[in-house]
């Protein structure tokens, strides 16, 4: 793969990484609600997920997904009821001052990551856009096997650092909103913020979903 080429994908993987969709506003939701700290393990939840579905694709296995509709309704509408549970809980969660104790321990921050793998693993856009992307950045003279890995890899990674982007945007609106009194405010923004990306993620139709 040449050097061009590479940065091309990383590129591409930038621009289509900054528009937001449900991991993007999921993450922003966590990060006013929780802060930053709390939002890195989500962040790694979500890379554990993506990473799943890159296995998947080098193993091959995304045309069977891909063409088996129920599977993916099952995922999508799946991942979009967790989305509005959780946005629901958070909009009729109680004074963030009341929420610190035990948030930070390891059961905290297991149930944390496990949200985020949970919200990125059962989107399967997320699937067929890696399937859709990755081979057009795959050299023909190359092994395809490295070069899925290489791009596989880069790609967890600039999904990884784009998201603590938003978290640490998301962050400073925390801080601002909660020096202001205004907690209500950010607890409800960031619920109806989580039950937006579930409803958009329910409501993206299954003939997008067929696209190769």
């Amino acid at each position: 793969m040449s050097a061009q080429l590479y940065i091309s994908f990383v590129v591409t993987s930038l621009i289509f990484g900054l528009i937001p969709g449900p991991s993007v506003c999921f993450t922003i939701a966590y990060a006013l609600r929780h802060g930053g700290r709390r939002t890195v393990p989500t962040i790694l939840g979500q890379a554990a997920a993506n990473a799943l579905q890159l296995l998947i694709i080098v193993c091959g296995l995304s045309g069977i997904l891909a063409q088996s509709a129920a599977v993916m309704s099952t995922l999508r509408i799946g991942g979009a009821c967790y989305l509005v549970y959780l946005g629901a809980r958070t909009f009729f969660a109680s004074d963030p001052q009341l929420e610190r104790t035990g948030e930070r321990t390891a059961r905290g921050l297991y149930r944390s990551a496990l949200d985020g793998f949970i919200v990125c693993g059962t989107n399967p856009k997320a699937l067929l856009y890696y399937a859709a992307l990755l081979p057009q950045f795959i050299a023909p003279r190359g092994d395809r096997g490295s070069q899925l890995v290489l791009l596989g890899i880069s790609s967890v990674i600039i999904g990884t650092v784009i998201l603590s982007f938003y978290t640490l945007l998301a962050g400073h609106a925390r801080y601002w909103l909660l020096e202001r009194g205004l907690w209500r405010v950010q607890k409800r923004a960031s619920g109806v913020l989580i039950v937006t990306a579930g409803a958009a993620l329910g409501l993206s139709g299954s003939g997008a979903e067929a696209q190769p």
